[in-house]
């Protein structure tokens, strides 16, 4: 039985607007460091990451702390949305009723999960024992919409936080959320 720690980033800074370069804010990072105390007992075989600054940040100190490098994945990366968005909650939600939507030189969510799903199978195609994937908050939603056959949807993303981890049982296909306490 192999278990996925999937591990949504930690508090970004959205006054960078550049998607791959925005940082964690200080409490992002405090919440980062906390993340390693929840994995110190587990056995975790590897770790998995977006190439995005937030999501290395957010998963590092846990990397140190097992003595495990961080082997970055490009398709675990968010969405692109295109330009920047004032109103991200109107973008998102018409997304979610249309999973074709997409904005110019932007990702559909059928995109995303496409790509995600690539990146997912060449994962879990080669895991031994337990691992930590770090990513994004749409990206894992797109995802858990299909491991779960559609019963993680669009209120439960509006209602991850940063950081999040959620647990997925290989065997028996149960996707749980952790509760974290950082």
């Amino acid at each position: 039985m192999s278990v996925i720690y999937f591990v949504r980033h930690a508090e970004r800074d959205t006054t960078i607007q550049e998607n791959k370069s925005a940082p964690l804010t200080t409490n992002g990072h405090k919440k980062a460091h906390e993340l390693k105390h929840f994995f110190h007992d587990k056995n975790i075989q590897a770790i998995y990451s977006s190439p995005y600054q937030r999501t290395v940040h957010t998963i590092e100190p846990t990397a140190l702390s097992l003595g495990l490098t961080i082997n970055l994945i490009n398709d675990l990366r968010e969405r692109k949305i295109g330009s920047w968005i004032h109103d991200f909650s109107h973008y998102s939600k018409q997304q979610w009723q249309d999973f074709d939507y997409k904005r110019e030189n932007g990702e559909s969510l059928n995109e995303v999960v496409k790509r995600l799903l690539i990146a997912y199978k060449e994962i879990t195609n080669s895991i031994e024992g337990d691992i930590i994937v770090c990513g994004h908050g749409t990206a894992f939603a797109v995802l858990f919409h299909h491991l779960t056959d559609g019963d993680f949807g669009y209120e439960e993303w509006k209602q991850m936080r940063m950081p999040e981890v959620f647990s997925y049982d290989v065997s028996d296909k149960q996707l749980k959320k952790i509760k974290f306490l950082g």
